[in-house]
């Protein structure tokens, strides 16, 4: 397992891996398969007990604000799963660059505690700096072009082009959706709460008894699953559970989303429970954008600069 320690603290060792590596994960690519496993003091796989899991978004502070910067900062998911044979497994579609911390909180069947934490380091895709040294040489051209253009009419033709210029970079308001009401399929409930980029929602799941004890166990599998990019950002399968369970997990995207619950118990049918989720987007704050707006504009001026330099050179000959 990578990025594994011991906690020498205590008599419960855990270690965490992802797959693919960390260094060929992406934002917003694919969902990465994340794994844990809990060995006691004598290096066995813990058989019974249960670890808390929670995910903590990058923290802002680069030049470039990410493709999401309401989330930067803000917790992504808390859950509990069950180990089974030392070992816990989810899925999870990192959606920014940057460093993530993965807190994870281990409770043996005895009462004993350990604590871990975890960087995840997860860089930008390389076509998105290709794109941006494309557009940065495109603009550069521009500003050339137009430097050499308007030259002759004066400065203040070089000054509108600048405005028209940023006039033309600015976002777009997201369209904001209704929240969905919690669907109820007989005695299987889907609760999801309203959800908005950035904040946390609380996700629970619960079945009834319906006779067969207290003691019956279920396994549930989750799958939640950005719908306009057909992208499964999350899933737990066939953890077992006694009814019931509940995350909080944030959806940094504001569009529709797809939760799916499928329940199996022994000698029944499995039972599959759907709920649509529109989550609410909100606007990027302004300052997200002044780094880049700021970039632009230097490269724009630098080619007007360029532009009529080299014709006032030209008619200096």
């Amino acid at each position: 397992m990578l990025l594994g320690s011991p906690l020498r603290a205590e008599e419960i060792n855990i270690y965490f891996k992802t797959s693919p590596k960390v260094e060929f994960l992406r934002p917003y690519a694919d969902p990465a398969i994340l794994s844990l496993l809990v060995t006691a003091a004598d290096g066995r796989a813990l058989e019974r007990g249960s670890v808390k899991i929670r995910l903590d978004a990058p923290k802002s502070g680069g030049f470039f604000s990410t493709d999401f910067p309401f989330v930067e900062g803000t917790r992504l998911t808390e859950l509990r799963l069950p180990l089974r044979q030392g070992r816990a497994n989810w899925k999870y579609l990192f959606p920014i660059r940057g460093e993530y911390n993965l807190f994870v909180e281990v409770e043996s069947a005895d009462g004993k505690k350990a604590g871990k934490d975890f960087q995840i380091k997860i860089n930008e895709n390389g076509y998105k700096w290709f794109l941006l040294g494309g557009f940065c040489l495109g603009l550069f051209l521009f500003g050339f072009v137009a430097g050499r253009v308007f030259t002759a009419i004066g400065r203040k033709a070089s000054l509108v082009v600048l405005i028209t210029v940023l006039a033309l970079v600015r976002n777009e308001v997201s369209v904001l959706e209704a929240q969905e009401p919690a669907k109820v399929v007989g005695t299987v409930r889907l609760e999801i709460d309203p959800a908005t980029v950035g904040k946390p929602t609380r996700v629970r799941w619960s079945m009834d008894d319906g006779g067969l004890g207290a003691k019956s166990m279920i396994a549930l599998t989750l799958t939640i699953t950005h719908l306009e990019e057909s992208k499964v950002i999350f899933a737990v399968e066939r953890v077992p559970v006694a009814g019931e369970f509940a995350m909080t997990f944030q959806f940094v995207d504001g569009s529709e989303h797809s939760v799916v619950a499928v329940a199996e118990l022994r000698g029944q049918a499995p039972v599959r429970t759907e709920h649509r989720v529109s989550v609410t987007a909100v606007e990027p704050p302004a300052t997200a954008a002044i780094p880049a707006i700021a970039l632009f504009l230097f490269v724009i001026a630098l080619g007007l600069g360029t532009g009529r330099w080299s014709k006032l050179r030209l008619a200096k000959r």
